[in-house]
């Protein structure tokens, strides 16, 4: 397939959050060297965008470091003629704490008045959408918001609060509209949680973390629990942290959202969460992780994995003609400010 055939572009940068402050990032640096040079494309931060809490109040210690992450993307991006769009994470909703809608909606207030876009913090108002932006005639975008579904405290919803649903049933019924309303065309979801992961939120686990269970948190905690060690992964597989694939909160959306996308084959759905890079196939559905922009951890094989590896970068993926799209993984590379390209493949 010819180059001129490519109609739309899209970076998908996740969890960039813990990216270096005070000298240039190599992630950064990377995503700037393939910022493309044309209007049809997009960038899409996949949440997790400002760590360690989100953007706190003006009078928080944290609030200059945080802004300062904002406004590193910011000067990434100022020439880019391109979309560019975030959506929030479990990490800009002061890690889950209840008062977590108020750092969410202080960082979309931020980022809306720094990117003068009024649409590139999506979903809006810390709805849990679904909100669907068309790209182009043939390729459309949907954003939904996951974090809203594990949420503690307030979680805003209804048209009183800038929601346009109800309530959680109202969700999925809006959301099979969307897909049906776009069926014919290319269909690209973006949420910060993904559906599924071989990896640490997706209940994927290494021998040493039965042995030594506190290397989940800690990369350097050798401290051996024997048997009992098991009880924590275990814990976390089955039952769930609350930032876990199999949180019961989370099912839900997990187990609905499963069930409308295989009415849909060639649907991308594209997450981060996970700091790793993953390219999954299942029921004739693409899912992407990538959620590498500032750390790497760990992924397990799988019959289902067409790739995946633990390296600091993100997905591209390049959409044609006749709806057809290729992904593509770049890892950071020393010495290379364009990185390493290390897989290329169509995707269903």
């Amino acid at each position: 397939m010819q180059q001129q055939d490519e109609v739309f572009e899209v970076i998908l940068i996740g969890d960039s959050g813990n990216i270096k402050r005070n000298q240039p990032d190599e992630l950064i640096e990377m995503m700037k060297a393939h910022l493309p040079t044309k209007a049809n494309s997009a960038i899409v931060f996949l949440g997790d965008n400002i760590y360690p809490k989100g953007l706190p109040p003006e009078n928080d210690p944290l609030r200059a470091d945080a802004e300062k992450v904002v406004q590193i993307y910011h000067q990434s991006v100022e020439n880019f003629p391109g979309q560019v769009y975030f959506i929030s994470g479990n990490h800009d909703w002061n890690k889950g704490k209840e008062d977590g809608i108020e750092y969410v909606l202080r960082q979309e207030k931020y980022i809306q008045k720094l990117f003068h876009q009024p649409d590139v913090f999506i979903p809006e108002n810390g709805c849990p959408g679904p909100r669907e932006i068309n790209l182009t005639e043939d390729l459309v975008m949907i954003a939904i918001n996951t974090q809203w579904w594990i949420q503690k405290g307030f979680r805003p919803i209804g048209a009183h609060e800038g929601c346009g649903i109800e309530h959680e049933e109202d969700f999925f019924t809006q959301l099979e509209e969307i897909l049906e309303r776009n069926k014919d065309k290319r269909i690209l979801m973006i949420g910060h949680y993904p559906i599924y992961s071989y990896s640490l939120h997706g209940g994927r686990y290494k021998f040493k973390h039965h042995l030594f269970p506190l290397t989940l948190y800690k990369k350097r905690a050798y401290l051996p629990i024997p048997f009992l060690g098991s009880l924590l992964p275990l814990y976390r597989k089955y039952f769930g942290a609350r930032e876990d694939l199999s949180h019961p909160r989370f099912k839900i959306l997990r187990k609905r959202l499963k069930e409308i996308f295989r009415k849909y084959p060639g649907l991308i759905y594209a997450a981060g969460h996970e700091h790793n890079l993953q390219f999954i196939e299942k029921y004739q559905n693409n899912y992407i992780i990538s959620g590498a922009a500032s750390k790497a951890t760990y992924v397990l094989d799988s019959k289902h994995s067409r790739f995946g590896i633990s390296a600091k970068g993100f997905f591209k993926i390049k959409f044609y003609k006749e709806n057809k799209a290729k992904a593509e993984a770049w890892i950071v590379e020393e010495g290379n400010k364009k990185g390493e390209l290390v897989y290329e493949g169509w995707m269903l």
